[in-house]
């Protein structure tokens, strides 16, 4: 008869000598209440073991394989993040009793639906970094392997002050978020818009990070501030400083975003337009000479009003000029958030274009669950789950999608509900502890 594992607060293992780090003491000790204290031995590279079970085989295909039973705990990772999620995985399976913890015997291997899981937050000048480093925390728990962060006007730069609002994350605040991710096994893109959004801001508000603070830099946007002047020199070399900062925060990556959606001056402007191709292609090639491969958003590359339920606003006749002039590494990602037909058509439109392909959903069950399908069926690139402003009443979506992938969630979680799970994971990393207002993924219950 085999029994379950017990398991102490205190413990000396044996493991991957990248896991000696604060994130995974911390992580360790939030899922023993508090009372846990683990001690770490360097061994091999992309193992975890406790007791004496023998490491698991690693079938080929699979980011981990784990095996708990009454002798201990052995996980074998195809990388540093494989391992990480599998070590995610042994503490979602933690059972509590009164000063108890055991896990039941289990023999698993990932069973991931999609193998590129990005998901994409943004920081907003009202959000803490406490906030955001909860984020990063959650997104690994929820086992996505990349996390594209956009600073919308809240990273402090050296190549244009204005390009911050005073309440900006200093450099070194930006490091933290990033050496988090990087112990928690999720790899950090960097993401900055290099056409539309050029406000760093929401545009129903209003607010234009560079503008308000300098008018005189006018010469560098379109004349109504939202997209960048595509036909400026000066602009090129600007983003060229933006993303070496960028690259020098964030560390050795392979994906760099660049955003360019929603141009809508551009759009409706045939001499800007006619600049597209050339401005792409030049932006593009630059990103992949400096090392990263570039990913952006499609909606100005889709033909407009070709696909049902799917956002584009290209001309018919220029789109694929536009989509052949940029750099082959480059990453398209399709944002389509009202359509939940089984497949995604205008995902599944760029199938053959010649360049990787992923689906970016929004919040909506039936939305993410029809791209899921679509990248699975067709064997696309990956997914990108987007949140945007949403997270305040929305955040469930973000373990609820990675779940629908094959991420590994809490025993009890077929028995609860998504609210549940989501409060649940958010105490289990909130490693400085909480206020009211910090706790949960809202400052108030109520609107006063």
């Amino acid at each position: 008869m085999i029994h379950d594992l017990n398991l102490f607060p205190a413990a000396t293992v044996t493991a991957d000598p990248g896991m000696c780090n604060p994130s995974v003491q911390k992580l360790w000790q939030s899922f023993f209440l508090g009372k846990g204290d683990l001690t770490l031995c360097p061994g091999e590279s992309n193992t975890f073991r406790l007791g004496s079970t023998p490491l698991p085989i690693l079938p080929e295909g699979t980011e981990y394989a784990l095996t708990a039973d009454e002798t201990g705990v052995a996980i074998v990772g195809r990388d540093y993040g494989g391992l990480m999620r599998g070590f995610v995985s042994l503490l979602m399976k933690i059972e509590y009793g009164k000063n108890t913890f055991s896990v039941r015997p289990v023999t698993e291997v990932s069973s991931y639906r999609i193998a590129n899981r990005f998901i994409h937050i943004c920081v907003f000048p009202e959000n803490d970094l406490y906030f955001i480093k909860k984020l990063v925390r959650l997104a690994a728990l929820c086992q996505y392997t990349h996390i594209v962060i956009e600073f919308w006007g809240m990273v402090q730069y050296d190549c244009m002050k204005e390009l911050a609002w005073p309440q900006a994350f200093t450099k070194d605040q930006v490091r933290e978020l990033v050496r988090e991710a990087r112990e928690l096994g999720i790899e950090p893109v960097p993401m900055f818009n290099q056409l539309g959004h050029a406000t760093a801001s929401r545009n129903c508000y209003g607010k234009h990070v560079v503008l308000e603070q300098n008018p005189a830099l006018q010469y560098l946007f379109t004349p109504d501030g939202w997209a960048w002047n595509i036909a400026s020199p000066d602009v090129l070399d600007l983003l060229k400083q933006v993303r070496s900062e960028l690259y020098d925060l964030f560390g050795e990556g392979r994906y760099m975003h660049i955003g360019c959606d929603e141009a809508y001056y551009i759009t409706k402007d045939p001499a800007l337009r006619a600049l597209l191709p050339q401005y792409l292609a030049t932006l593009t090639n630059q990103v992949e000479a400096e090392g990263r491969r570039p990913m952006l958003w499609m909606d100005m590359l889709l033909e407009a009003d070709k696909f049902k339920n799917c956002y584009s606003s290209g001309k018919a006749d220029e789109v694929e000029n536009i989509r052949n002039a940029t750099a082959r590494s480059s990453v398209f990602v399709d944002w389509q958030y009202g359509c939940t037909e089984i497949p995604v058509p205008s995902l599944v439109s760029l199938k053959d274009c010649g360049r990787d392909c992923i689906g970016a959903p929004w919040e909506h069950p039936g939305n993410y669950t029809a791209h899921i399908e679509t990248i699975a069926q067709n064997d696309l690139f990956g997914i990108m789950l987007t949140t945007w402003h949403t997270l305040k009443n929305r955040m469930i979506s973000i373990p609820d999608c990675a779940q629908k992938m094959g991420a590994q969630s809490f025993v009890w979680s077929a028995s609860s509900g998504a609210p549940e799970i989501t409060a649940t994971m958010l105490r289990r990393i909130s490693f400085e502890g909480n206020t009211y207002e910090s706790s949960g993924w809202s400052k108030e219950q109520i609107e006063v």
